[in-house]
């Protein structure tokens, strides 16, 4: 729970490292506040008046996910640009169809339909390698995002 503490009280810092166990106990105290909120919602809530509770957590612990990642990628030595990769593609897809719908241009909605296969294997092999990246160890001693974490707390 240290680390899960840890992440909520570096909200949005997005400078400096963060070891493995900080980043997965995070993932797994999240994971267990997602479900939490996602039964009170179903207690409280009928289908109909939506997932209050949830969105609302998923709301607060969205920013100290991002920057736990994004300092999980600097222990590595990685930029945290690496995780913009996605909404990057997203947002130009996005933009690509409401510009065909505008100029009602339905053979490159279709092409798109044709490509989300694609997309689905790209964004798998692209969960894997962040899955990979976020198992491994990080690089010993001091990087350019700053000491190791290691050192600190075995000092």
């Amino acid at each position: 729970m240290k680390w899960f503490i840890k992440c909520i009280r570096n909200y949005a810092t997005f400078s400096g490292r963060a070891r493995r166990a900080e980043y997965w106990y995070f993932v797994l105290f999240q994971f267990i506040f997602m479900i939490v909120a996602w039964c009170l919602d179903w207690m409280m809530f009928d289908a109909v008046d939506g997932l209050w509770f949830y969105m609302l957590t998923g709301l607060f612990l969205f920013l100290p996910g991002l920057a736990v990642s994004v300092r999980r990628l600097h222990d590595m030595g990685r930029s945290g640009k690496l995780l913009l990769w996605p909404c990057l593609i997203l947002f130009v897809i996005i933009l690509v169809c409401l510009i065909s719908l505008l100029l009602q241009l339905t053979f490159v909605l279709t092409a798109i339909w044709a490509c989300i296969p694609i997309l689905y294997l790209v964004t798998a092999i692209y969960a894997i390698a962040m899955l990979y990246i976020f198992c491994s160890a990080g690089t010993p001693g001091d990087n350019r995002y700053g000491p190791d974490p290691k050192a600190e707390i075995e000092r």
